[in-house]
């Protein structure tokens, strides 16, 4: 077989609703990406505020998109992906482009709340829209959003570095440009209607195993809710405290940026290496275990009295191939877990989650690291990390029996 027929067979593998996602996913999370590494940035240098007021800042932000993914789930459930979607993209990139029109504080910071609402209303609707397009593509299907997440925050923060340092109010429109035109592209190739199958592509996978209308089973959708926001809650540290801890020993931000960068290049290249790791790590309930403990390894690194660069190396690299295994499978295993008629309110809840334990993560981090200093934040980072293991423990007790039937979806 051809290099062509091969790519050609590659491609055929994922319906084309979760290519016209995956597509959708890099335009939504780039324009987000133009802004996320630069709000405090220019909250404290363009417009004169103190770091701690840019911190409450990106907290309400936070707090807009908790309630803006389970908002987001509730009407998918309801009105179908379409609505939605257009709708958040659409009124996140108005709301966005005011920053760069108007430069009033209390604007911007009503601006970045509904910001935070709007852009997470596609959120669940995509995940959701994701199961149900590829029944049978379990962790696959999510894992294909993932990779196309991260090659967008890589394309986002590279450019929108670029785009600031010539004026922050382009790097706004640059944001609403890109929501925009994700808009657009929703409106032309999005069809969506609830209880509808979105394509032919689902239809040849309706056998994979859906769970039956009726009762949620709310203790393994509570586990998996808990683990996701305290490995989040965790996972967070490496984008604030650690940055802080590696220049205070003598290390600049272009030292700290080139570990994301290779972040990045991990997710992307290590997908071979994470394929063979599944076909031995078969359950659900495994693979989440291998990325909570991988996280733990990973902080466990950075406790070591050394500071030599390669530590904080090593660290990342854990910490991508935890990345790597556990965010993706959450969403897949609620997946699992949702009626029909609530696949969206559920991705929403767990949506909600993962946002919860990036909002508290820096007041956790700042408390523990002002009050206790650095090696007591690692040190607590790890026992916290014990809690999403049992977590994962209490899931897999209920699905027993069964994660062979979610392993055989992979």
């Amino acid at each position: 077989m051809n290099v062509a027929a091969r790519i050609r067979n590659r491609i055929a593998e994922y319906p084309r609703t979760l290519w016209l996602l995956a597509v959708g996913s890099f335009l939504n999370i780039a324009g987000m990406s133009f802004l996320w590494p630069l709000n405090a940035i220019y909250i404290h240098e363009q417009l004169g505020k103190p770091l701690t007021v840019a911190g409450i800042v990106l907290l309400l932000n936070s707090a807009g998109s908790t309630v803006g993914q389970l908002t987001g789930g509730f009407l998918y459930d309801r009105l179908g992906a379409r609505p939605v979607m257009l709708t958040g993209l659409f009124s996140a990139a108005a709301v966005i482009a005011l920053p760069a029109i108007f430069g009033s504080w209390p604007l911007y910071v009503t601006a970045m709340v509904l910001f935070g609402f709007c852009g997470a209303l596609a959120f669940p609707a995509m995940n959701a829209l994701a199961a149900k397009a590829w029944p049978a593509g379990g962790r696959r299907a999510f894992n294909f959003l993932y990779v196309a997440n991260n090659l967008g925050v890589a394309f986002g923060t590279a450019i929108g570095g670029i785009i600031a340092e010539r004026s922050f109010g382009f790097a706004f429109l640059a944001a609403a440009t890109m929501l925009f035109i994700f808009g657009l592209f929703a409106f032309r190739f999005i069809h969506d209607r609830p209880g509808i199958p979105v394509s032919a592509d689902a239809a040849r996978t309706l056998a994979a195993p859906v769970a039956p209308e009726g009762s949620v089973p709310w203790v393994p959708i509570i586990a998996l809710f808990s683990a996701l926001c305290l490995c989040w809650l965790v996972y967070v540290q490496w984008q604030g405290v650690v940055s802080v801890h590696m220049k205070d020993v003598g290390y600049d931000l272009s030292a700290y940026s080139v570990l994301w960068t290779l972040n990045g290049l991990l997710i992307f290249a290590g997908q071979p290496l994470l394929a063979f790791a599944v076909r031995h790590l078969k359950s659900l309930s495994s693979q989440m275990a291998m990325g909570a403990a991988l996280f733990a390894v990973a902080f466990a690194l950075l406790l070591a009295p050394s500071h030599r660069y390669g530590l904080f190396i090593a660290s990342m690299v854990v910490l991508t191939f935890g990345e790597m295994f556990i965010w993706p499978v959450i969403p897949a295993a609620v997946a699992r877990l949702s009626p029909p008629s609530r696949r969206g309110s559920l991705q929403g809840l767990i949506g909600s989650g993962a946002t919860l334990g990036r909002m508290l993560g820096p007041l956790y981090g700042g408390l523990l690291y002002d009050h206790f200093g650095y090696p007591t934040l690692m040190t607590t980072s790890v026992a916290v990390l014990a809690v999403p293991l049992i977590s994962i423990a209490v899931y897999a007790r209920t699905r027993r029996g069964r994660e062979v039937v979610d392993a055989g979806a992979d």
